[in-house]
């Protein structure tokens, strides 16, 4: 086995790119990194674990402007981890619990595991006076958004279900939670922490975290990897070679690489566990990608500075989904990672039928479509979607939109509807379609530029914004006993609101939610377009 070390370490000279490498085939996805799953816990514990002994690290993705999505992440993780409990069970109530209260019990909390050492001052600012060195001070949302770019997760459930998942179980939903969240870049399972390398593999070893990898294990074939990543400054016992190395903080959002004779010795020191792994190395597509990060926050209260971890899944490329890659493009496009929250607040699951009221080029439908494609579960019954546009085909092409679902492999809307949801005839048309029933979830990006004068109510309400039209519209439905969304489901939208407004003045007014039998869900998320607009994403809830 020590040649497979020395292996390990002519790789790590040669190759310096990460070792993240998701399938090219969407298909074949989960079931690639099903064996990333770990134990992190002696197998005598194995049947059972409290959910908060398990901790992962997630890794947001970067913002091409601040603010756009930072707001949103942690929301949208949240919505869609419970989605992924809602599918594991796949039943009314978990553990004698409806499941609606059940999964509004489970907490999460997130604690940012990095921390700012760089200059104080902006680079391009910094002057020397009088021996003081004086410039413009880093912004603090600067140093917030990389302090929270990388954040340890624990999640703990109602007390009842203490206890009945197992780590696997755990993993997987986080798995499957992961590849669905379109803000999320990577997560991790921690293994263990320590204040050395060795004291790490020690541990790793005690809890049997690797033991699927080694002889005999259920992985014992499987491919391996492990990378170090520095955050912050080095430690002294990194600069043993005796050479002065400049310290630089890393930028949030940027693949972090470490100096690859620190890799080595890292890999060295950790030989007694590395020599027992049965694989073969593989840099380029690992089956089982191993993380050792230095310089995070301690995860534990011993302070220490290290941490062993193990990667378990990679969020969704949401760039082919991108406006400049769809053959039906509007001029105002929604982008991939507003339609993929959408869909995530709304507690999308694979079984779900989708309605989008207000669809343009059917962006938040593509994102459906992914989630639903990408589930490994089995569903209870076959779900779709359905999408109602009023803009004609010459500003609209039906046609590409179609394509723009084939060309991805995914499952095209039931219908693309031409006419005007504000009509009954139109939503009528849309129940047919599911088989005159309820849809599980509403999401859409309401009109709030030259399309709004498009609409045409049954009633005198031309005047007032689309969403609250779409209210009303719903409240007449649901009085004839005929609801556009089931009890229980969501309605997730966009809400424009400019400056100088506040969200309360852009909802829709109470009248209107009170007919349509809904009810905001918690305080809505805002999402900065420029100086001058915003969005809110906000989620309503049927409650009869």
């Amino acid at each position: 086995m020590r040649r497979t070390i020395h292996l390990l370490l002519l790789c790590v000279t040669a190759v310096g790119t990460l070792a993240f490498s998701p399938s090219n085939k969407v298909g074949h996805q989960r079931c690639a990194l099903k064996a990333s799953i770990v134990q992190i816990i002696p197998s005598t514990h194995h049947d059972g674990v409290k959910c908060n002994d398990v901790q992962w690290i997630i890794q947001w993705r970067g913002e091409g402007a601040e603010g756009y999505s930072s707001t949103l992440r942690q929301w949208e993780f949240n919505c869609a981890f419970k989605a992924e409990v809602a599918e594991y069970w796949n039943d009314s109530t978990i553990h004698d619990m409806p499941m609606n209260d059940y999964l509004d019990g489970i907490q999460f909390d997130f604690r940012d595991a990095l921390t700012y050492q760089g200059p104080i001052y902006h680079p391009d600012t910094v002057q020397n006076q009088e021996e003081e060195i004086i410039g413009e001070p880093i912004p603090a949302s600067q140093v917030a958004a990389y302090e929270s770019g990388m954040q340890y997760l624990t999640v703990n459930f109602p007390s009842s279900a203490d206890n009945v998942y197992t780590a696997d179980e755990l993993n997987q939903i986080l798995q499957y939670t992961i590849q669905r969240c379109s803000l999320v870049r990577n997560g991790f399972l921690l293994v263990a922490s320590g204040n050395s390398y060795e004291e790490l593999a020690v541990k790793a070893m005690d809890y049997g975290s690797f033991n699927d990898i080694m002889e005999g294990g259920s992985n014992q074939d499987a491919t391996w990897s492990i990378r170090l990543r520095r955050y912050g400054p080095e430690d002294e016992s990194a600069n043993q070679d005796g050479k002065k190395r400049v310290n630089k903080q890393a930028r949030y959002g940027k693949n972090v690489r470490s100096p690859l004779t620190d890799e080595r010795n890292a890999i060295f020191a950790m030989k007694d566990m590395v020599e027992l792994f049965h694989g073969r190395v593989n840099l380029s597509k690992p089956d089982c990608k191993i993380y050792l990060f230095d310089g995070l926050k301690s995860a534990m209260v011993d302070d220490s500075t290290k941490c062993l971890a193990r990667a378990i899944g990679k969020g969704p490329k949401v760039s082919i989904y991108a406006p400049k890659t769809r053959i039906c493009v509007t001029t105002t496009p929604l982008c991939p990672i507003a339609a993929f929250t959408l869909c995530n607040v709304a507690q999308l699951r694979p079984h779900f039928t989708v309605l989008d009221p207000f669809a343009g080029s059917c962006a938040s439908l593509l994102a459906a479509a992914h989630i639903a494609t990408n589930s490994a579960r089995p569903t209870k019954s076959q779900g779709g979607t359905v999408s109602i546009e009023v803009a004609h085909n010459g500003l609209i092409n039906r046609d590409d939109i179609l394509r723009d679902f084939q060309t991805r492999a995914l499952v095209p809307p039931l219908d693309i509807i031409h006419g005007d949801c504000m009509l009954y005839e139109t939503r009528e048309r849309a129940r047919q379609v599911i088989g005159q029933n309820s849809f599980d979830c509403i999401i859409t990006d309401p009109p709030y530029g030259i399309r709004e004068a498009m609409t045409s109510g049954e009633d005198d309400d031309s005047s007032l914004p689309p969403l609250t039209q779409l209210f009303y519209a719903m409240g007449r439905d649901r009085a004839m006993g005929e609801p556009l969304l089931k009890v229980g489901g969501r309605l997730v939208a966009f809400i424009p609101v400019r400056k100088g407004e506040t969200l309360e003045e852009c909802l829709p007014e109470l009248q209107a939610r009170e007919e349509a039998g809904l009810v905001i869900e918690g305080e809505g998320r805002e999402q900065v377009l420029n100086d001058i607009l915003s969005r809110w994403l906000v989620s309503f809830v049927c409650v009869s």
